[in-house]
């Protein structure tokens, strides 16, 4: 067990430039999977996800006012 310990570290040494070509690519395969490859599909989804927020941003507005309405024309008995 310690043997496979020090030649993981042996072979691990931290090169800040490794290290950030690997976040970039990290970074670029979650923006694919988001956003698609093509410029196409970044249209389609971004669109989509746009909708979305919109969608669900008016709903919760919709849900607040209807809370805001209710707590200022009904009387809560016993409070």
């Amino acid at each position: 067990m310690k043997r496979n310990r020090l030649k993981k570290s042996e072979s691990f040494k931290a090169d800040m430039q490794t290290i950030k070509k690997e976040d970039v690519r990290k970074l670029q395969e979650t923006f694919s999977r988001f956003f698609g490859a093509t410029p196409d599909q970044m249209k389609k989804y971004s669109s989509n996800l746009r909708n979305k927020i919109y969608f669900f941003g008016f709903i919760a507005s919709v849900f607040f006012a209807l809370l805001l309405y209710l707590t200022k024309n009904v009387k809560f008995v016993g409070l």
